[in-house]
């Protein structure tokens, strides 16, 4: 199993940094490789069972899931997101390669 907390630390403190507003709820988005089409449509399949959205993109070569959600950021629900969706994914032969989400400002919220 693979240890996310270094990483969603660094990134969490970089977006802090940038002015993201962490205590917002985000869309979250984690991107899933897989080397065919068929593993790709079974963990889709699981990550919707799950209660994930998904969105399949098949390629020659490789196929991506994206599976997306909405949390905090904080790296407790980070990490245990990131567990989740990892052991799925290697569960099916699969890539993990990270997560990524638009920014929240503070300032939007205010005006909102």
């Amino acid at each position: 199993m693979r240890e996310f907390g270094p990483a969603n630390r660094l990134l969490l403190a970089q977006r802090q940094a940038a002015g993201d507003l962490l205590a917002a709820t985000h869309r979250v988005q984690h991107i899933c490789y897989f080397s065919n089409q068929f593993m790709a449509e079974a963990a889709e399949g699981a990550f919707k069972a799950a209660g994930y959205e998904t969105v399949l993109i098949t390629r020659t070569m490789k196929s991506q899931v994206l599976v997306s959600h909405f949390l905090k950021l904080t790296e407790k629900k980070l990490n245990s997101a990131c567990e989740d969706i990892s052991m799925l994914v290697e569960h099916y032969g699969g890539e993990y390669a990270g997560w990524d989400s638009p920014n929240v400002a503070g300032d939007v919220l205010s005006n909102a």
